[in-house]
Order: structure tokens, then C-alpha cells, then sequence
């Protein structure tokens, strides 16, 4: 128990594997534009919605959204495939973290999956005041894991440096 003006010291948080985090939606026609693909809007939804819940599952923190970079369209989504979405932490920081996110499209009758878009969301923990809170560091399981954590660290210095160029913070 501590006073008012004693402060709980922060947990020491082990390093953690991350899991990837699938998510399968319909794409109906109420989701789709006047060409009978999947709004770009829509997909970004899906897209942060996936990367939330990779993000909550491996951080166990409130997660909000920060930033997103590359966005990638491949190819269009048509109205009655199936989407998959895979979303794995790929870095983490003190207190954000990266969520890689991959669509693929499925068209079950012709058997055929097509990947068509990915993504970068950049997370941050808060608490309930809405302050940074630590996340755990990510253990890197391979080489693979290395070169994408490493690939996703220099995005986010590239774009801090062009950010605060601007007079910004992030």
C-alpha cells in the first residue's frame, strides 16, 4: 500500500514473443464503391481495427492509435470475397509499439487468395488519464523478425526526424 505521495514503482516488463492476430470478414456490397470494390476507407478500418487488437493482446494496455505509414493498395477487393486480415507486432519502443498488417483477399468458390494491401500502424499504451505507459519489449525470434524490426525502426526515426523538421512533435 503507498501514500498519496509515494508512487508504485513500474513492473519490470519481460520481453514477449507476438503472436500474429487473424481477423476474417465478408465484403458485402454496403462496403463496397460505385466499381464493386472495397472503399479504401473500409480497409483502413479494418486495417486498425486489426491492429488494435494485435496491439491490446501483446502490449495488455489500453492501446491508441498514432500514426500509420505505408499504406499499400495492391490489388481491388470485391464485393462477396472473403478478407483476411494478420496483424503482428514487429517492434516495440518505451512506450508504442508497431503493428505490421496484412489484407489478403479470398474468392472461396474459385479458390484463390491474392494479397492486397499492408500497412504500418503505430500504437501507443496510455492509462486511464491518457498517459504513455510502458510496453513490453519484443523478444526477436529470427533473422526474419531482426530485419523487419530493424526495416520498422528506421521508418520511425526517418519520420520523427521529418516530423520535428516541421516544428512538430510526435
Amino acid at each position: 500500500m503507498t501514500t498519496e505521495r509515494e508512487v508504485e514503482p513500474e513492473p519490470k516488463l519481460e520481453p514477449i514473443p507476438s503472436e500474429p492476430l487473424r481477423m476474417v470478414e465478408m465484403v458485402f456490397p454496403n462496403n463496397t464503391n460505385h466499381y464493386g470494390t472495397l472503399f479504401g476507407g473500409k480497409v483502413l478500418d479494418l486495417m486498425d481495427r486489426a491492429a488494435f487488437l494485435a496491439a491490446t493482446r501483446f502490449a495488455h494496455q489500453t492501446m491508441v492509435t498514432a500514426s500509420t505509414e505505408h499504406i499499400d493498395f495492391f490489388t481491388p477487393v470485391k464485393s462477396g470475397q472473403i478478407v483476411e486480415l494478420v496483424a503482428k507486432v514487429v517492434f516495440t519502443g518505451k512506450t508504442s509499439l508497431t503493428v505490421k498488417v496484412d489484407l489478403f483477399s479470398e474468392d472461396a468458390i474459385r479458390k484463390t487468395r491474392v494479397h492486397a494491401s499492408q500497412g504500418y500502424f503505430h500504437m501507443v499504451a496510455v492509462n486511464e488519464e491518457g498517459k504513455p505507459v510502458r510496453v513490453p519489449e519484443l523478444t526477436l525470434e529470427n533473422e526474419h523478425d531482426r530485419a523487419e524490426w530493424q526495416e520498422v525502426k528506421a521508418l520511425r526515426e526517418f519520420r520523427k526526424s521529418r516530423t520535428l523538421k516541421k516544428g512538430k512533435s510526435i
